[in-house]
Order: C-alpha cells, then sequence, then structure tokens
C-alpha cells in the first residue's frame, strides 16, 4: 500500500483494485482524523498550539491569566507574570543631628542610614544630608555610600556629596543630594551612607537620607 508524504496515511497503490472502497476511505478518514487532531490539541478558548518534540504532533499551552506575559521556559512558550510596572526603590533616613572629625570615611554615632533591596545590574543612589561645621567656617564635609552584599564597593569622592561652609562657624547648609548612576552585581545589595571631614575640623550632619532605585539590568 502507498503511503502519503507528510503524513504517511495509507493509500491504495496506483494499480491496486480496490476490493473494498467504503474500508479504504473509512482507514484513510481516521488518519487524516488523527493527524489533525494531533495538529489542533487546543480545547479552551484562547489555548495556543506548538510543535512538540514529536514529529506532526502539537502541545497545547493553555490560555493564561490576565497581566501575564508569553515569555520561553526551558525552551518552550510559557505564561508567567508580568513585571512591575514601577522600578522597585527604598529609602531611610536619621534625622539626628551627629558629627565627625574623621579624614577618611567613617559611621557616625548611629550607622547609616542603609536600606538593603534586591536589584538588577544598574542602580541610582542618592544621598542627602544639611550639613554644618562645629570648628571652622572653611571646613568641608563630605557624604558617600558603600556597597555590600552581591556587590562590595567603597566609597568614594568621584560620588561624594561635598558641602563647604562659607561663612560663620557651625551655620547649617541647605539640604542637598548626590546623585549616581552604579553598575552593580544582580542580588541583594545593601547600600549604606558613610561620611567624612575633608580637613579635619568637626562636621556635623543632620538629616541624612539613603535613596536607591533598581533600574534593572
Amino acid at each position: 500500500m502507498a503511503t502519503t508524504t507528510n503524513y504517511g496515511w495509507t493509500t491504495p497503490d496506483d494499480t491496486a483494485l480496490v476490493k473494498d472502497g467504503a474500508a479504504a476511505i473509512r482507514t484513510l478518514g481516521s488518519s487524516v482524523d488523527t493527524t489533525t487532531k494531533n495538529l489542533n490539541p487546543e480545547t479552551t478558548l484562547g489555548d495556543i498550539a506548538y510543535r512538540s518534540s514529536t514529529a506532526n504532533v502539537k502541545t497545547r499551552l493553555g490560555i493564561g491569566s490576565a497581566g501575564q506575559l508569553l515569555t520561553v521556559v526551558s525552551g518552550v512558550p510559557a505564561w508567567a507574570a508580568a513585571p512591575s510596572s514601577s522600578p522597585a526603590s527604598a529609602s531611610a533616613t536619621v534625622g539626628t543631628k551627629q558629627t565627625t572629625s574623621s579624614t577618611s570615611y567613617t559611621n557616625l554615632t548611629t550607622s547609616g542610614p542603609a536600606v538593603t533591596l534586591t536589584t538588577g545590574t544598574k542602580v541610582l543612589v542618592i544621598v542627602s544630608s544639611t550639613q554644618g561645621s562645629e570648628s571652622s567656617d572653611s571646613e568641608v564635609g563630605r557624604m558617600d555610600f558603600a556597597v555590600s552584599g552581591a556587590t562590595t564597593r567603597g566609597e568614594s569622592n568621584d560620588t561624594m556629596l561635598s558641602l563647604h561652609n562659607q561663612g560663620t562657624t557651625n551655620p547649617y547648609l541647605p539640604r542637598a543630594s548626590a546623585v549616581t548612576f552604579l553598575t552593580v552585581t544582580a542580588g541583594s545589595n545593601t547600600f549604606t551612607a558613610k561620611y567624612r571631614s575633608a580637613g579635619g575640623g568637626t562636621i556635623a550632619f543632620q538629616s541624612r537620607e539613603i535613596t536607591v532605585i533598581d533600574l534593572g539590568s
């Protein structure tokens, strides 16, 4: 008996005498029915069919839930939750006035503030404070941050918030901020504010805040 090229359905040979035409038609029809069903496994409105590892057979992917997105998992289509429409962020504040005369970055009496956030590889870090000199009207206070966890990053004068007193000793300068775009290792990262005095005089910091915004990868 001959077979069709693509699906292997059984048909009479060109020179065959068809003894039982009804049976031959029924056999062919059953083959067509089985193949058609294998190629159309959907059962519910919105189902999707995709090629399986078996030739001429498709697999049914049931319709997803509202808001889900179609993605690929282990080489096959799958539904997944849509990412958040807003970036993840965290912030922390220490309002108390505290001082340091250290010329290297350090913690104040109340360390931080610090935030821990699960991030991608790109973040924005914003540090803010009000500063004032306790010893000289020419002193400079500096605030930056360190990163620990998935990423190890020390403080840097390249990204610091630096405020320079220009008047009488101990005037509090207007609250200011420094914004840093940073590449990190994806995972749980802790960002901790650090402080120093540029010249060794006593610098007071107040209304300290750190905010981290995850920008994904």
